[in-house]
């Protein structure tokens, strides 16, 4: 099983449920974040805080202690991060489908440095047809993005992006900002030279980076290829991976989510070892 899959599968049904609840407004133009947990009954997420349009800060300590305080959670049980990105303008904007420089490139430094495994999450509004009423529909997605261990995102790197020194990278030199081209139009860059968008896909051919759909096939979901930022960025065309989330049940307190119904309908960590 792919490291993402494992990693979705520690959800618990709940922690699911407030994924989907946090986002179901994609009009309100707000990020969220939440902390994960990882308890007995699996992963489960913390209290959740509330940002502007493109940034939310929060204090650590102050979090934690309210995550103790009102969910019982223990020293040592935090995880990792998941947040939210709304809708922009009312519209969709696809490199907000992917993790920005700003989430991905801390925790790359991270896990090439101390060979630490690193998990990330990110929720975001994906409109498409529903294949019931053909009508427009928004649906929430879940990237998933595993940082396993130095060997492999060093590897991922040097498939990605073969004439970036991979140790040269550092927070700083990886950010990314807008820049002007000769054109007028703008693309984004850092100092380290890197593809942030092409290393994510990358990881996926390793197993490491999965899409999953809250709504699942019940809800209109159906096969697609990557809401593709790589092909709009002209970085060329790839698979994704990416599984629906499917066996949804109303009941009457809402929405009952199960993890383990996870259908995997196309790994590109099959597809790159054929």
């Amino acid at each position: 099983m792919a490291l993402w899959k494992k990693e979705w599968d520690k959800f618990t049904d709940e922690a699911i449920g407030v994924m989907k609840t946090q986002s179901d407004k994609t009009n309100e133009e707000r990020e969220w974040m939440s902390y994960v947990y990882d308890t007995d009954k699996g992963y489960e997420l913390g209290t959740v805080s509330y940002g502007g349009l493109s940034r939310i800060e929060v204090n650590p300590e102050t979090k934690e202690r309210q995550d103790q305080a009102k969910h019982g959670f223990k020293n040592g049980q935090k995880k990792w991060t998941i947040h939210g990105h709304p809708l922009k303008d009312g519209k969709i904007y696809t490199g907000r489908q992917y993790f920005s420089s700003t989430d991905i490139c801390r925790e790359f430094v991270r896990s090439r440095d101390n060979d630490e495994f690193v998990s990330q999450f990110l929720v975001y509004p994906h409109k498409q047809k529903d294949t019931r009423t053909n009508k427009e529909v928004f649906h929430n997605r879940v990237r998933i993005l595993v940082f396993p261990n130095r060997e492999t995102v060093i590897r991922a790197m040097q498939m990605s992006n073969p004439t970036v020194d991979v140790n040269s990278i550092t927070v700083e030199s990886g950010q990314n900002r807008n820049v002007e081209m000769s054109d007028g139009s703008s693309r984004l860059k850092n100092d380290a030279g890197v593809d942030w968008f092409a290393f994510q896909e990358a990881l996926g051919k390793l197993g490491c980076m999965g899409i999953v759909d809250l709504e699942g096939p019940q809800q209109g979901s159906k096969m697609f290829q990557s809401e593709n930022t790589l092909k709009a960025f002209n970085f060329g065309t790839v698979l994704v991976i990416l599984g629906l989330a499917y066996a949804i049940k109303k009941a009457n307190t809402g929405f009952n989510f199960d993890a383990e119904g996870i259908e995997i309908v196309d790994d590109l960590s099959e597809y790159y070892n054929r």
